[in-house]
């Protein structure tokens, strides 16, 4: 088991895919083997910063996302003093992992589909005579994150491609 430095953890299910049990109650697949994982996170850093739905109903949308993502990444480690390519790409290699930046967006929607593919990885649990079902690890919230990578307000995003 990993945790993921919040209360979360990923867990190898049965079928050796990866899921993930959130320390806010999310739950669901995300990768299909370590490698994609950790491959996926050496690229995001979080999936939590790729778990809008409305990322990938648009294909252009999800490249622009990308995009920004990238740019702010480098931004923020430029800040630092840091080169964020040179950085993941020593992670990478010290890890026997590919890092291609230039593929993020397939990498995410690599994450996207383990995370709808059936059978869902999903719990329930109990409250006395109630049955709740935990919340998928994808959200339909369109956070301030996601609007700020792409230059978009959140009625622009959700009518992008329409």
């Amino acid at each position: 088991m990993l945790k993921d430095g919040s209360g979360g953890e990923y867990v190898i299910l049965e079928d050796e895919s990866i899921g993930f049990i959130g320390s806010e109650g999310q739950v669901g697949r995300v990768a299909e083997s370590l490698d994609d994982l950790l491959t996926f996170l050496l690229h995001a850093g979080s999936i939590s910063d790729f778990s809008c739905r409305l990322l990938y109903q648009n294909k252009d949308f999800l490249v622009k996302f990308c995009q920004g993502f990238l740019k702010k990444a480098r931004e923020n480690y430029q800040s630092k003093g840091e080169d964020w390519d040179k950085v993941r790409t020593g992670l990478a290699q010290k890890l026997g992992l590919e890092f291609h930046p230039e593929k993020l967006q397939e990498l995410a929607l690599k994450f996207y589909q383990s995370a709808i593919r059936t059978p869902l990885f999903t719990c329930k649990y109990g409250h006395g005579e109630n049955e709740y079902l935990c919340d998928s690890v994808l959200s339909d919230i369109v956070g301030l994150w996601v609007s700020e990578l792409v230059g978009m307000s959140r009625e622009e995003i959700m009518n992008f491609g329409n």
